[in-house]
């Protein structure tokens, strides 16, 4: 790990992750289908753009891109699910159109979180952009956080 990761540490990290979430949350309460993906595909390259920024390591837009693509497809069963519960909530009179905003702008904003939180493992542990292996996120996660 270098100096400046070192220096600057995680509460500066999760300022920036908490700010991506709120974005994202307010990116989940858009309608149209197709904009609501390229947004918070863009919030979420943003997102590590400035986390890769903020621990001095080199960015790749198209790297990124690429990361995001692998770690989404895993969670297509989920996208699933919910796609799913929000039919169901659609069943409910006046209530189908605010639920499902809440549920995607939950979403949204949960997704960004744990984005964030795997950025800054993978940066905090000395990784890189280039490194960063979608199919090694459970060796993140069971690491204690720093």
């Amino acid at each position: 790990m270098n100096e400046q990761v070192e220096s600057k540490g995680r509460p500066g990290a999760m300022r920036i992750v908490h700010r991506y979430v709120g974005v994202s949350a307010v990116a989940g309460l858009i309608t149209v289908p197709a904009l609501d993906v390229v947004a918070l595909g863009s919030v979420h390259v943003a997102l590590i753009k400035e986390l890769t920024d903020y621990y001095g390591a080199e960015f790749s837009e198209h790297t990124a891109r690429n990361i995001l693509i692998a770690i989404m497809a895993g969670l297509v069963p989920g996208a699933i699910g919910s796609s799913f519960g929000r039919k169901l909530l659609s069943a409910l009179p006046f209530v189908a159109h605010g639920a499902g905003l809440l549920v995607m702008s939950g979403f949204s904003a949960g997704v960004s979180y744990a984005l964030g939180n795997i950025f800054i493992r993978h940066f905090e542990a000395g990784g890189t952009l280039d490194s960063f292996n979608p199919e090694n996120l459970h060796q993140i996660f069971s690491r204690p956080p720093a």
